[in-house]
């Protein structure tokens, strides 16, 4: 039976750096993730579903104004812009009458103390201000103890992907993701009678990959399977991908074993304080009429390639996994495979949720796709990528992923004949026709930035 749309509230939960294929939904022999698995069962699951950009930031403001990054002038963490004035899922659901809130990380360049991108409640952010809110409610030994790396710590710094396998060494309570599942619960309770647009922005897994024990013991590095590219030096692609594919060569296949046990362990510590929002969510007689939405500004490489994080447009940094839920609304026990984009996302959420689409919005709905009526053929999802001071940009579909680097060799890949991406095959003739037709469409209306304006700061 359908239900009123009108009367639907949206919970999105967004993860940081969260791999796809590391998760049991997605058909990981290893790791647990039962909550975020309960979840697809009673909605749709999304097997192809791409990220707008390898790159936190840029990813997140595509996704927050429905537009590619190139519109938006989210293109790096630094040196640019902020984020142009646009209406944002904030702003959007705020004008319609939600209360909207905002706990979490964010990372979107241009939120400040001014500009808070349509959200009436904000907590917990994380980068964005430098840590001050997460440094207010615990204190900065304890944000020092979370990550090392942060600028200025105190704490010693410990490798970054955690190749022992070592737990964390703090109190859960104080750790990040559990101030924002409580947070989160704690404004679903206050709102149990508003309608409400949440964006729960968890930190998690992004490195660095320390847990509670109780995380890292579910996972027994032996039992770790390598990746198939782990060593592996493939020919013919360009020297900026070539130059980080030597990351696991820090490392023995145990460490690596070990690294990878851990970002499992740190998935499955996002996974059970994902639980704990949806429980809440449900005790507070909530479920059945909230969109609740899962997703990851972008993925990993773990190791594949030889490569870890992501800056690249290899599909494990760049498909990420995506569930949508709700009774009434959105069809149960469902895999979709059709080609779907971060920037579909803000009109399918105003569709399901009865709202106008405010003007310049980029994606496409995805309504006539979680229902099954939309054809898979034809669709394309576009990601973009600056850091390094090069102008990169991918068309990913059915059959193709296609990536146009400035200055460099293109790349072209077999996406049903060779999903590990091991052969370029740009540079062979007999596949110049598809790199033509690829290449006009991930140029068409791509407004390359100036190489200025990119170009990494000097060290």
């Amino acid at each position: 039976m359908k239900r009123d749309a009108s009367d639907t509230n949206v919970l999105f939960i967004i993860a940081d750096q969260h791999k796809k294929a590391v998760t049991g939904c997605y058909g990981h022999p290893l790791v647990q993730t039962p909550n975020i698995d309960a979840l697809a069962a009673r909605g749709v699951r999304f097997s192809s579903a791409y990220c707008a950009s390898p790159l936190c930031g840029p990813s997140r403001s595509a996704l927050m104004t429905g537009t590619h990054p190139h519109t938006c002038g989210g293109l790096t963490h630094t040196q640019l812009p902020p984020l142009r004035i646009m209406p944002t899922l904030g702003t959007v659901f705020r004008e319609a009458g939600y209360v909207t809130g905002s706990i979490g990380k964010m990372h979107i360049r241009g939120e400040d103390d001014v500009r808070d991108l349509g959200f009436d409640e904000r907590e917990l952010r994380y980068y964005t201000y430098a840590y001050r809110d997460y440094i207010i409610a615990v204190g900065e030994e304890n944000v020092d103890r979370y990550n090392t790396y942060r600028g200025g710590s105190r704490a010693p710094k410990r490798d970054y992907y955690n190749p022992d396998n070592r737990p964390v060494d703090m109190d859960e309570p104080m750790m990040y993701d559990a101030l924002v599942a409580e947070r989160s619960i704690a404004f679903l309770e206050r709102h149990r009678r508003d309608r409400f647009f949440l964006f729960v922005g968890f930190e998690k897994p992004h490195p660095e990959w320390y847990a509670p024990a109780a995380f890292h013991a579910l996972y027994d590095p032996a039992k770790v399977t390598l990746p198939e590219t782990l060593r592996e030096k493939a020919p013919g692609i360009p020297e900026s991908i070539s130059r980080r594919q030597t990351a696991a060569d820090r490392y023995t296949d145990d460490q690596v074993r070990g690294a990878m046990a851990a970002y499992y362990a740190n998935v499955s510590c996002l996974d059970a304080k994902v639980g704990r929002v949806l429980e809440a969510l449900e005790r507070l007689g909530l479920a059945e009429k909230t969109l609740v939405v899962y997703t990851t500004d972008h993925g990993d490489m773990l190791f594949e390639h030889g490569m870890v994080q992501k800056h690249c447009f290899y599909e494990p940094a760049v498909a990420v996994p995506l569930v949508m839920a709700c009774p009434g609304l959105v069809p149960a026990g469902v895999v979709r495979d059709h080609v779907v984009g971060f920037i579909d996302l803000f009109p399918t959420l105003l569709d399901l949720t009865g709202l106008a689409h405010p003007d310049g919005l980029e994606g496409t709905s995805l309504t006539d796709v979680l229902t099954g009526e939309a054809p898979e053929e034809g669709r394309a999802a576009f990601a973009e990528f600056y850091k390094r001071g090069i102008s990169e940009r991918m068309v990913r579909t059915a059959e193709w992923k296609y990536i146009h680097m400035e200055g460099e060799i293109p790349q072209l890949y077999d996406e049903r004949n060779d999903p590990l991406e091991r052969t370029n095959l740009a540079p062979d003739p007999a596949y110049a026709e598809v790199c033509r037709e690829l290449r006009e469409r991930v140029l068409a209306g791509w407004e390359m930035p100036d190489a200025d304006v990119i170009r990494p700061p000097k060290r």
